[in-house]
């Protein structure tokens, strides 16, 4: 069973630990649900991508940064079924 996509959203906030200039946006195409999150204040930590993945089902599929500013796109299916990331084509957009 997956975490609702706003208890997803709190998880991810309190592991990553980012306080400063950030915030989150949602966006589900299909069967595809990701949260991007945006902030100045991140540092990677392959424990806490793990945990995060573990927990919440959503696993860190891009990061981007422009001007000092970093996008975290954190994605999962909504059906558990499907498959998952690695094995899977990851597009937003549906041919």
């Amino acid at each position: 069973m997956q975490l609702p996509i706003d208890e997803c959203q709190e998880w991810i906030w309190d592991s990553l630990n980012s306080t400063k200039d950030c915030g989150f946006e949602y966006i589900r195409n299909g069967n595809k649900e990701f949260l991007i999150f945006n902030t100045n204040d991140f540092s990677a930590d392959a424990k806490i991508m793990e945990r995060i993945r573990k927990t919440t089902g959503m696993e860190l599929v891009q990061i981007s940064t422009h001007q000092g500013y970093t996008n975290l796109w954190f994605g999962r299916y909504i059906d558990n079924n499907i498959g998952n990331f690695h094995k899977s084509n990851v597009s937003l957009y549906n041919p």
